[in-house]
């Protein structure tokens, strides 16, 4: 394609993107667009390119939430690798705009270096996912497969009621139940714990998730170290790697720790990138 042909494509993205077509180009565009792979790429790069600048409103180009590749495009996007480098790519836009020698050249410099960025950045994907702290709470992350007291064969105990509730993704009450029910001399007081720090959790209530777990490490009990677990849960899912490197030292410093041998495998991975 010639120069002056893909300038006027980008333009025509732009402004389809922008809202600004005529009703009878944003129809010639859609025509286009539906037929044209290479297109849609395009079309979903610059806008993704667009919002991660800063834009209001996130792309949604045929935004499927059943598409897997999408919405994890989606996140990569909103990740802190590519927000530095969408940062560096603004400033050099805005040097452009602050010291112009031919707009429509600054302009077609500007989009070229963002979507070579870009393209840099996706066909680095697998790597940067694997990289990510992010990856490793998907990989390692057992919330729904916490230790059961019906499998310890105490089903008398009156904690079982709680961990019902929570399998049943009855979080709220869940976490009313524990509050109300658990107490330091019930003998699965410490399971008890794990369960209501899981609900604080699944409610997006991170912090009171943190206090639970602190309670039960307090516990020192042979299920204490399950707190440094979750802990580390936690602290990977919102990509807080100083903390996440915390707890991993705090696992890793006795081989009978819970999760033990994970963790000595998220450090020694974290340890070589």
């Amino acid at each position: 394609m010639s120069e002056f042909f893909e300038d006027k494509r980008q333009q025509e993205i732009e402004a389809y993107i922008q809202g600004t077509l005529s009703q009878e180009a944003l129809a010639i565009f859609k025509e286009k667009l539906a037929s044209d792979k290479i297109l849609q790429e395009d079309v979903l790069l610059q806008e993704s390119l667009r919002d991660s600048l800063g834009e209001k409103d996130w792309a949604t180009l045929e935004n499927d939430p059943t598409n897997k590749e999408l919405q994890q495009l989606k996140a990569t996007l909103k990740s802190n690798t590519y927000v530095q480098i969408s940062t560096t790519i603004k400033e050099v836009g805005t040097d452009y705009k602050n010291n112009p020698t031919n707009k429509k050249q600054d302009r077609h410099v500007y989009y070229r270096i963002a979507i070579a960025a870009a393209v840099l950045l996706l066909c680095a994907l697998p790597f940067l996912i694997n990289s990510q702290s992010e990856s490793y709470y998907d990989q390692y992350a057992n919330w729904e497969n916490l230790p059961s007291l019906r499998e310890k064969g105490d089903s008398q105990s009156n904690l079982i009621t709680g961990e019902s509730l929570y399998l049943s993704q009855k979080y709220k009450e869940a976490i009313d139940y524990f509050e109300d029910t658990i107490a330091p001399n019930d003998p699965y007081y410490s399971y008890g714990l794990i369960y209501l720090g899981a609900s604080y959790f699944q409610v997006d209530s991170l912090e009171k998730a943190h206090q639970t777990y602190d309670r039960l490490i307090a516990t020192n009990t042979l299920q204490s170290s399950y707190g440094y677990w979750y802990k580390l849960l936690l602290y990977l899912r919102v990509d807080n790697a100083e903390k996440a490197e915390e707890m991993l030292s705090l696992i890793v410093s006795n081989p009978d720790h819970y999760n033990y041998k994970e963790a000595k495998k998220i450090q020694e991975a974290l340890q070589s990138e």
